[in-house]
């Protein structure tokens, strides 16, 4: 994957930092620089996204993406 082409479309989190992300059923995070750790409402995983790896969401509800360091990030939406 080129990551240049995504860097206008990406969100940069600090260190620290929460992005929600209402009904994110099917869409996927894939992560360009940082760690992210993902929840989501009603589920007791605990799935971590590192650096040039990626997640499909596959439930229903908000899912909560947290930066273990500064982190850029996509999220894409299902075709």
């Amino acid at each position: 994957m080129n990551t240049n082409d995504l860097r206008p479309a990406s969100i940069s989190l600090p260190k620290g930092a929460i992005h929600r992300l209402p009904k994110g059923r099917g869409q996927r995070i894939e992560s360009l620089r940082g760690s992210l750790w993902v929840t989501i409402d009603n589920d007791r995983r605990d799935i971590l996204v590192n650096p040039g790896k990626g997640f499909s969401i596959d439930r229903d509800g908000d899912t909560l993406i947290s930066a273990l360091d500064d982190a850029r990030f996509v999220v894409l939406n299902p075709v």
